[in-house]
């Protein structure tokens, strides 16, 4: 699917830009980098990805609400950064694959039926993802 097609299945909806909103979304992934820290200490690597994500996935939405639109897509909010974000050059490809790897991660581990093999290094290679996406986003969201 491609943006186009979100858009026309209504996946991504055009909206008034909210600036509190972005900042709301934010607030909450600042929160969800806390939590994550917070799994990795006690071993919950697999929570770590989780909370990783959903850090990404509000910053994401962070510069959706800042521009005008409303989700109903993980993978449409990828598609929408893609286009209107990395390939004019304001947010690093890296970024990109990184929100889209941990949105996959996250699908296998709430609705897969294996049991997902989470390595520490791995749990905090995305708390360092999520870091480093979440302060692009901040001096995207402005």
């Amino acid at each position: 699917m491609n943006l186009e097609e979100c858009f026309e299945k209504r996946l991504l909806r055009n909206a008034l830009p909210d600036r509190l909103k972005s900042e709301k979304a934010i607030e909450m992934a600042q929160r969800a980098i806390m939590e994550a820290e917070k799994l990795f200490k006690h071993g919950f690597y697999e929570q770590v990805i989780l909370y990783s994500y959903t850090a990404m996935f509000q910053g994401a939405r962070a510069l959706l609400f800042k521009d005008g639109f409303v989700e109903k897509s993980h993978y449409c909010v990828v598609e929408y950064l893609k286009r209107h974000y990395v390939k004019i050059g304001k947010l690093d490809q890296s970024h990109i694959h990184w929100l889209d790897t941990y949105r996959i991660e996250r699908h296998e581990t709430l609705y897969g039926l294996e049991k997902m093999d989470i390595q520490e290094k791995d749990a905090n290679a995305a708390i360092i993802s999520a870091k480093e996406f979440l302060e692009a986003i901040r001096r995207l969201a402005g």
